[in-house]
């Protein structure tokens, strides 16, 4: 990539405010083009973000058109699909675009047909590490489609942790819909155990301590159940609503096309995660489907105790 190249950023959510931040410090260093250009639904919060980290605010999509790399971070594939039709007449052929949504893999592989329709190229780079991984650059990128190792130079500038290439185009969004599924099951069984516990007169804190230096440890029983469903801050940072979509693409696309199991759990998991979206709402944090579980058994998951009755 030459530090020539200009770089695009479209969608500042949770996620992208803090990529396109780290992408407007290596354009500071000198390694990409200065400024970066931020768009956003909302105009003000792409101001707020050129006043804080030196970005330049695109007043409409157009003004983002004809930068040299692309990127977009928005909450599903449809909204990548419907700006990538609005632009593809005014992008710069051979320009690249780079899509970190956690997205639907059939949908960006249509999305990158048109793209190459006009000659650009689509990679998807789905990420994973939330908001703090976000912040400091620490995320995984899932990348699909960048057989020539094209766009890797410009997702290494905010996917520090790791860089896995996993095969063509829409194969990164796959991946991430599964690590989602898993992140999800594995938390709501981590719940459903510490309630089950609970209820033998086990304390939740006291279970974690057993289990996390065992074999059944997981992140979600080493850092989130304890850091955001006993602390009860429910405050991770990624939407319930969110990681439903997430795990509706791998329930709905995935398994379904690939003939899975009828008894596969993760169907399951997508009930429960639409059960507690409509308990907890769209934007809750998606730890909170674990206050449905509680709802559910009568049980209130605390560090030091159990309640028998829910708050």
């Amino acid at each position: 990539m030459s530090n020539e190249e200009s770089i695009a950023f479209i969608g500042l959510g949770a996620m992208g405010w803090c990529i396109a931040a780290n992408l407007a410090t290596a354009a500071a260093e000198g390694d990409v083009a200065s400024p970066v250009t931020v768009w956003n639904r909302t105009s003000a919060k792409a101001e707020r973000h050129a006043a804080a980290f030196g970005t330049r605010c695109a007043r409409t999509l157009l003004d983002a058109s004809r930068a040299d790399v692309i990127i977009t971070c928005l909450p599903t594939s449809a909204e990548v699909a419907a700006v990538v039709a609005e632009l593809a007449p005014e992008l710069k052929a051979g320009s690249l675009w780079i899509d970190c949504t956690s997205g639907d893999p059939n949908t960006t592989r249509e999305t990158a047909r048109v793209l190459e329709r006009v000659g650009v190229m689509m990679v998807d780079s789905p990420v994973s590490g939330g908001p703090d991984g976000a912040k400091t650059g620490e995320l995984t990128a899932m990348i699909g489609g960048d057989a020539n190792r094209r766009a890797q130079p410009v997702i290494s500038l905010f996917a520090k942790k790791k860089i896995v290439h996993c095969g063509p185009i829409g194969a990164g969004h796959a991946v991430k819909a599964m690590n989602n599924c898993l992140n999800a099951a594995h938390l709501i069984a981590g719940g459903e155990a510490l309630i089950a516990l609970a209820k033998w007169g086990v304390q939740p804190d006291i279970a974690l301590a057993a289990i996390n230096a065992s074999s059944g440890r997981s992140l979600q029983t080493e850092v989130r159940l304890p850091g955001e469903v006993l602390s009860r801050k429910f405050n991770y940072g990624f939407k319930l609503g969110l990681m439903l979509k997430d795990v509706g693409v791998a329930v709905d696309g995935l398994l379904s096309s690939s003939n899975g199991s009828k008894d596969s759990i993760f169907p399951v998991v997508k009930r429960l995660l639409e059960k507690s979206s409509i308990d907890e709402g769209y934007d809750a944090d998606y730890t909170r489907v674990v206050r449905t579980l509680e709802l559910d058994a009568g049980i209130v998951l605390h560090e030091t105790s159990a309640a028998s009755t829910v708050s």
